[in-house]
């Protein structure tokens, strides 16, 4: 779970605070009033120090529907960030030290609409639920 960090320190060793959190989405990292409070930086450090994590950066009237476990549905009106460090090829955050720039090479970025589905376990983005359902046998 995310705790803090600010805008101006965004994207420098340390600048984001991390804590435990509910538990109730294992495979993510959620942020919220992420478009309008700029929290990109922070989002980036998170899924940099933990790459196998989904960051979910939820703007504002905006939410996610989970179903199958996986499958992440955005609601509302606005948008959601998906952030996905599964491929990361280069990362500084653990040899850089406090208050250092970070050096990240090759983070995924997704923008879901509404409607718009990520599925955490295949890593892949689609139009819409039904486009994402396995195919009929």
């Amino acid at each position: 779970m995310i705790r803090g960090g600010s805008v101006p320190d965004a994207l420098l060793k340390g600048a984001v605070k991390m804590g435990t959190g509910l538990g109730l989405l294992p495979p993510a990292l959620v942020d919220s009033h992420f478009v309008k409070r700029g929290r990109f930086g922070r989002l980036i450090e998170a899924v940099a120090l933990y790459p196998r994590l989904i960051g979910i950066g939820l703007g504002e009237d905006t939410g996610v529907l989970i179903t199958e476990g996986h499958l992440v549905e955005t609601i509302g009106s606005n948008l959601v960030i998906i952030l996905d460090g599964f491929d990361i090829m280069h990362n500084n955050t653990a040899a850089a030290k406090k208050g250092t720039t970070l050096s990240i090479e090759n983070i995924r970025m997704h923008v879901l609409a509404k409607g718009n589905v990520y599925c955490m376990t295949e890593r892949k983005f689609y139009v819409s639920r039904a486009a994402a359902a396995p195919a009929a046998q």
